[in-house]
C-alpha cells in the first residue's frame, strides 16, 4: 500500500479498549512485533496531507491494505454506520467490514497473524543452543542467546536488538522478544507471545502481549493476557485463563460499565499501565486491572479492579495520588526512560474517571 494514511481516533472505541488506552491512543496499542501505527507503510500526521483517512482501530493486515487500495475517490468504507476509511470528500458510503479492534482481547485474536507476517528468519548458527527449524528464526547480531532451546517448527521466532536470552530459556514460535528484552534462567515462552522492548520476564508465559518496559521476572504463569507498560508482576503471581466449567469468559467492559461475554474460552488478564502485584498474588480468569494499581492477595481479588486501587485484598483502598505519581516516575526512571510531560495530567484524568468505581 503506497497511499499516504492519516489515522483518526474514535472516542467510543478508545473507551471500550481501556485500560490499555488510558495512557495511549488506540494507534499506539501493541500486537505482533510493533504498535499498530508503526505498521502503516506511509503515515502522515495531518489529515490535509493524507490521500486516505483510516480509523486507528483498523488492523493493518495485508487484506486491509488491498481493500484500501481499491477505495474509490470521494468514497468511504462503513460498517454498521461507523466510518472505517475515507478518501477525498468521502461522501459515497460503501458497506465494507474491514477488521478493526472493538475490545482489548481482540489483540490476542490477531496476534499469531501479525507474528507470522512480520518475522523473517535469518537461519542463525546454533552455537551452544538448540534451534529447531532455524530457517524460521531471526536473531539480531547484538542479541545474546545462551544455552537455550528455540523451536520454530510451528511458527517463526524473532529475537531483537540487545535482547538477552539467559540459559535454560525455552521458546516456542510464533513469538517475538523485542529490543532490550530479557528472559531469566529457565523462562518458558510459549506460542503467540510478544515480549515488548525493555521487558524482563521469567516463569511461564503463553499467548500474551507485554507492552514496553514491564516485568514478570520470576516464576508464575500468565496466559492469554495483555500487560500494559511499566507494570511489574511479583514473584509467583499467577493468572488463570480458563474457567473450571470451560464456559466462555466475561470481561469488564469500560464502555458498557458491566461484564461482557467475550465468547472466548481462554482469556486471562487485561492489565493497565503502572500496575504492581505482590508476591504470590493470584488472579482469576478474565480479570481486568486498571492503571496505577498496587495490590496483593492471598485469595482471588475481584475480576474488575479500578485504577488507583491499593492494598491487600479484601482491604483494597484508593491509592494516594502523590504516592502513585511517585511510583510511576520511579518505574520510568528504573527503565531509563524520560518522564512524559503530561504524565500528571493523564493520571488526573484516569483518577477522575474511575473515582465512582473505587468508591
Amino acid at each position: 500500500m503506497q497511499l499516504k494514511v492519516y489515522l483518526f481516533e474514535d472516542v467510543a472505541l478508545k473507551q471500550a479498549l481501556q485500560p490499555l488506552t488510558q495512557h495511549r491512543s488506540v494507534a499506539e496499542l501493541w500486537v505482533g512485533t510493533s504498535s499498530l501505527e508503526s505498521k502503516w507503510p506511509t503515515r502522515v500526521s495531518n489529515a490535509d496531507q493524507a490521500e486516505i483517512e483510516v480509523l486507528s482501530a483498523v488492523l493493518p493486515l495485508a487484506s486491509t491494505f488491498a481493500l484500501l487500495d481499491q477505495l474509490p475517490q470521494d468514497s468511504c468504507y462503513v460498517s454498521a454506520g461507523r466510518i472505517l476509511a475515507k478518501k477525498g470528500k468521502g461522501t459515497l458510503p460503501i458497506e465494507q467490514p474491514l477488521p478493526f479492534l472493538q475490545h482489548p482481547e481482540e489483540l490476542l485474536t490477531y496476534q499469531a497473524d501479525f507474528l507470522r507476517a512480520e518475522i523473517n528468519g535469518n537461519n542463525p548458527a546454533p552455537g551452544n543452543n538448540t534451534f529447531i527449524s532455524a530457517e524460521h528464526i531471526y536473531i539480531h547480531p547484538t542479541a545474546q542467546v545462551q544455552g537455550s532451546i528455540l523451536d520454530a517448527s510451528h511458527g517463526p521466532i524473532y529475537i531483537g536488538e540487545d535482547v538477552n536470552i539467559q540459559i535454560g530459556t525455552l521458546i516456542q514460535g510464533p513469538a517475538a522478544l523485542l529490543k532490550g528484552a530479557t528472559t531469566n534462567m529457565g523462562a518458558k515462552i510459549r506460542p503467540n507471545t510478544t515480549i515488548g522492548p525493555g521487558c524482563k520476564v521469567g516463569g511461564e508465559i503463553n499467548h500474551s502481549i507485554f507492552f514496553p518496559f514491564s516485568n514478570k521476572a520470576h516464576d508464575g504463569y500468565l496466559g492469554n493476557s495483555i500487560v500494559g507498560s511499566f507494570s511489574n508482576l511479583g514473584a509467583l503471581t499467577n493468572g488463570s485463563n480458563l474457567r473450571n466449567d470451560i464456559l466462555p469468559v466475561s470481561l469488564y467492559d469500560y464502555l458498557l460499565k458491566a461484564p461482557r461475554n467475550t465468547g472466548i474460552k481462554s482469556v486471562g488478564q487485561i492489565i493497565g499501565d503502572y500496575v504492581t502485584t505482590g508476591v504470590g498474588t493470584n488472579l482469576n480468569t478474565g480479570t481486568v486491572i486498571g492503571s496505577h494499581c498496587n495490590l496483593s492477595s492471598i485469595g482471588f481479588p475481584p475480576r474488575y479492579i479500578p485504577s488507583f486501587s491499593y492494598g491487600e485484598y479484601p482491604a483494597l483502598r484508593a491509592f494516594d495520588f502523590e504516592k502513585a505519581f511517585a511510583s510511576a516516575c520511579a518505574w520510568i526512571k528504573l527503565k531509563n526512560q524520560e518522564i512524559p510531560e503530561n504524565l500528571r495530567q493523564s493520571m488526573e484524568e484516569i483518577w477522575k474517571a474511575d473515582t465512582s468505581f473505587r468508591n
